[in-house]
């Protein structure tokens, strides 16, 4: 695996990345859950290089924080595997979300930005970093636990919708623990079939075990892959950073680490441990087939623009 990064702040780090398997483990043995069975990629991925520089090409991306437009049917949280278009020029407030790890989505609900990075990605395209980006954008709630389905029903949906928007590269970002597993394996698909990728998550252990084509890790808390909530130029910062690793990686599984730190010490490491540990509460949403909106209105909106 090759790695890159400023190895100055790696040193500057006083604690390791979170280990999200071992402590999905530990919270599942002490409510007496089975383990889950993570996704432990036995083979290297497909690999294939931009065709043109990244200037030229056209951009998809995927966010798998459940985002949905008001208006939209909102997600449910029972392995949803249905996919939301979103117009490239949606205002980031009208961006809601419903996943089923809810406990993640205090910052993105307030700013769409923290995992679905829409205004980073337009401010990159009119700089000229970024050929174009798609008309649509995607999103899916990736903490799909049957990862068959995911095989079966997601990737093939999302392959149809990327192949439709002709696009020439995609930037996959997760949130939950589930969901860095989830693009892992809608990266190694689109790669297989010639289109790069890049995956931007905070779940090193899990990105380690999926082994995507490329990834670029940031070590903040999950829920904030693309950054910390309305700091506009870090969340460029964070998003200029993955293209360009997508456009300069030579082999597969290229990982790219950013030097940013989410705070001095580090104390928001020490209490996802403690919460998402052994003794922790699932906090986790009943996995039920109802949509499950962000508001009430946007319930209302949805219901409505259904009976039209």
């Amino acid at each position: 695996m090759a790695t890159a990064g400023n190895s100055q702040a790696e040193k500057r780090c006083p604690m390791e990345p979170i280990a999200y398997m071992q402590l999905t483990r530990e919270l599942y043995a002490s409510h007496g859950y089975a383990p889950y069975g993570w996704r432990q990629a036995d083979s290297p991925p497909p690999f294939v290089r931009l065709a043109k520089p990244l200037s030229e090409c056209r951009l998809g991306m995927l966010g798998t924080a459940g985002a949905y437009v008001m208006g939209q049917v909102a997600y449910y949280y029972k392995d949803d595997t249905s996919y939301r278009a979103i117009p490239k020029d949606t205002p980031s407030e009208r961006i809601h979300f419903s996943h089923i790890t809810e406990n993640y989505l205090p910052d993105p609900r307030r700013d769409a930005n923290c995992v679905f990075p829409i205004d980073a990605l337009r401010a990159l395209e009119a700089e000229g970093v970024i050929g174009s980006l798609a008309d649509n954008l995607f999103s899916c709630m990736g903490g799909v636990y049957s990862q068959r389905r995911v095989e079966a029903e997601l990737i093939p949906a999302l392959t149809a919708a990327f192949q439709a928007e002709r696009v020439d590269a995609v930037l996959l970002v997760p949130m939950c623990p589930v969901c860095h597993q989830t693009v892992c394996m809608i990266a190694r698909h689109l790669e297989g079939l010639g289109i790069p990728t890049i995956c931007m998550g905070s779940a090193f252990d899990i990105l380690k075990a999926g082994r995507p084509p490329r990834a670029s890790f940031v070590d903040f808390p999950l829920g904030h892959s693309s950054g910390k909530p309305f700091d506009r130029a870090g969340q460029i910062g964070l998003v200029r950073r993955a293209l360009a690793g997508l456009e300069s990686a030579c082999e597969p599984e290229s990982f790219f680490i950013a030097p940013d730190q989410w705070d001095a010490d580090e104390q928001w490491k020490a209490d996802t441990r403690k919460k998402e540990g052994a003794g922790g509460e699932d906090q986790r949403k009943p996995r039920d087939t109802v949509p499950q909106y962000q508001t009430d209105e946007d319930r209302k909106l949805a219901e409505a623009a259904l009976a039209v």
